[in-house]
């Protein structure tokens, strides 16, 4: 997708937007046009089902957000009310709130945000319709705000980064919701349509025009990582805007945080230091005032060896297949990604205290300890996540490439996800 196109009509959220129509008074707040100049609804009109083939079957002169309004809209005051109801019923997010040294902070900065009628015509969408991608953002927004605060930044770079955090997703929205759903088994060409959601999500916000081009940058690079592993761009370091390394270790953090699971926020922080801003996960780390002696997981062993068995069956045919890939990584340069993805991917194993060649003694410790165990079975479940996602990332690289190179990729992603 090109930075500059603006989708303004897609039909997953036109669906969302006539469907609310049927619960609430949408209507055209200005005379509807279609690019070519032709009039399709007069200012006033009533948006819900019957109208949605006649937007669907042109493209718009102005997006949906600029042209719509509702009787009933999300404003600042219904983000603080969502907050505070929020923060009364999740006991990590009023940690997060209380040691960031500014507890009341999030509350004022949303009460403060200047959101322009058309954002909040799709924040008010998208809480409707979207409850659950609705509590993800302004989760994301309180964790992200609680780290810009344990930062120190700036009050101006706290209210563009909580900005950025409410709009991140927005591009979702735009995705069909069945591929969203939880335990849904999403395919590579699925998943195109996932990995374009940050420029989406930028080109929303650009149309409208006033928002703090800081934001617009965190969002569209709140999928990058600092080693060049993440998307849309591929950046790394200092190509990232600054807002948005602190936003993409609230993305990744959000989910497991609203599980409770704190042990697994130690090793996945551990085990993707290259990945992330250090400041940031430090932050993170002092927010969450980590106990070493937390409630311990029920772990399974049989679990743990059959995880145990997957790495070293990776790691054990590795050597061959990069031989080959470094062989042709002059031809296709997709394939230096791979080498050193799989580079780090073994750096983490050892990092982890994993010996694939003494299976057999890690398996006599775990029986003697249960504390062992429960940190090994941490570690592997997000090894198995850092190599599913990797083997995303490869498959998204490579799509496009000639038949011959798209074969060795295959095996290597085929090798990864076989756990």
């Amino acid at each position: 997708m090109n930075l500059t196109d603006i989708p303004n009509q897609n039909p997953h959220y036109l669906q969302d937007v006539t469907d609310l129509g049927e619960d609430v008074n949408i209507i055209a707040s200005d005379d509807i046009y279609a690019a070519n100049g032709m009039k399709l609804l007069a200012k006033g009109a009533r948006i819900n089902r019957s109208q949605r083939e006649c937007l669907q079957a042109h493209k718009l002169r102005l997006s949906l957000d600029q042209v719509l309004s509702a009787d009933v809209t999300v404003t600042p005051a219904q983000l603080s009310l969502d907050a505070n109801k929020m923060l009364a019923e999740d006991a990590i997010m009023r940690q997060l709130a209380e040691r960031s040294g500014d507890p009341r902070g999030f509350k004022h900065v949303l009460g403060t945000l200047i959101l322009p009628p058309p954002l909040l015509f799709r924040l008010t969408v998208m809480r409707e319709q979207r409850q659950p991608l609705y509590q993800h953002s302004l989760r994301a927004a309180l964790i992200t705000h609680a780290m810009a605060a344990r930062l120190g930044l700036s009050e101006q770079n706290q209210r563009e980064v909580v900005l950025a955090a409410l709009c991140h997703d927005m591009g979702e929205m735009h995705t069909d919701p069945l591929l969203l759903t939880p335990g849904n088994q999403i395919t590579s060409q699925d998943r195109r349509f996932i990995h374009v959601h940050p420029v989406t999500s930028y080109c929303i916000m650009q149309d409208m025009q006033t928002l703090p081009a800081a934001s617009l940058q965190a969002v569209l690079q709140h999928h990058e990582r600092l080693d060049g592993s993440g998307y849309p761009h591929g950046l790394k370091e200092e190509k990232i805007h600054p807002l948005a390394k602190l936003l993409c270790v609230t993305e990744v953090m959000e989910g497991v945080l609203r599980r409770g699971d704190k042990q697994q926020i130690d090793i996945l922080l551990r085990l993707n230091q290259q990945r992330f801003d250090p400041a940031v996960t430090q932050a993170l780390r002092d927010l969450l005032g980590f106990d070493s002696n937390e409630t311990p997981l029920n772990p399974s062993i049989d679990k743990v060896m059959a995880q145990l068995n997957h790495v070293a069956q990776v790691l054990a045919a590795w050597p061959a297949l990069n031989r080959e890939l470094t062989a042709l990584a002059a031809a296709e340069p997709a394939y230096l990604f791979m080498v050193d993805q799989m580079s780090t991917l073994h750096s983490l194993v050892l990092q982890a205290g994993i010996d694939p060649s003494n299976l057999d003694i890690l398996f006599q410790l775990f029986q003697e300890d249960t504390r062992i165990l429960t940190e090994m079975q941490l570690t592997l479940n997000e090894l198995a996540w850092r190599m599913a996602d990797m083997a995303n990332e490869i498959e998204r690289r490579t799509t496009t490439l000639e038949a011959a190179f798209q074969a060795k990729a295959s095996e290597l992603v085929g090798l990864l996800k076989a756990g």
